[in-house]
């Protein structure tokens, strides 16, 4: 599983280096550590693709891999009062304890309002949602759900504040908290 999950990751960086923009997105708590990379493609003004995947890692030694692709309509290099995505996420997971595996599709998006200030901000709720029929594994579902403040420090590089629930659930064992609580992290663009 954790080869499938790094050659995924490795066929994204690949594909990352011919999209217009490319992110590096760090999430940092006491409990867990998150690296995603994002590439993103702008199709008009108004309209882009997102796309990328990422590593998270807990206290419980649980590992995460995930890939996205998200339609959206947020323009490259500027603040906008309303953003929103929509799009699907791949999820992979090595549970430790218990010692499980899981696989799963999620539907969801996301959705930013935007805060006028000297330093542009926005509040960005995010959700996915992988029901039985489309999760694998021993797992029955999947839900991540989270909310973030973030602002832009400088040209290219986002700060952010939030908190996410990310739970896989299951009837054969307790449900587990790849991630609950808040999270600090840093977005850069190149």
């Amino acid at each position: 599983m954790l080869r499938r999950i790094a050659l995924l990751l490795v066929l994204l960086t690949a594909g990352t280096a011919t999209s217009q923009a490319t992110e590096l997105e760090i999430a940092l708590s006491d409990e867990m550590a998150e690296v995603l990379l994002i590439g993103e493609q702008s199709r008009t003004d108004t309209q882009g693709t997102r796309f990328g995947g990422g590593l998270l890692y807990n206290d419980d030694r649980d590992l995460l891999g995930t890939l996205f692709l998200q339609v959206t309509n947020r323009g490259e290099w500027r603040w906008q009062p309303l953003t929103f995505g929509l799009g699907a996420k791949v999820y992979a997971a090595d549970l430790d304890r218990p010692d499980e595996t899981v696989g799963a599709l999620g539907l969801g998006g996301d959705l930013g309002v935007g805060i006028p200030a000297q330093i542009p901000l926005a509040v960005v709720f995010t959700g996915y949602l992988s029901p039985n029929i489309t999760t694998f594994g021993d797992a029955e579902r999947l839900t991540e759900f989270m909310v973030r403040l973030e602002g832009e420090i400088t040209r290219g590089a986002h700060a952010f504040l939030g908190y996410r629930q990310l739970k896989v659930h299951s009837d054969d064992f307790r449900d587990v908290h790849l991630d609950k609580g808040l999270h600090a992290g840093i977005r850069l663009s190149f």
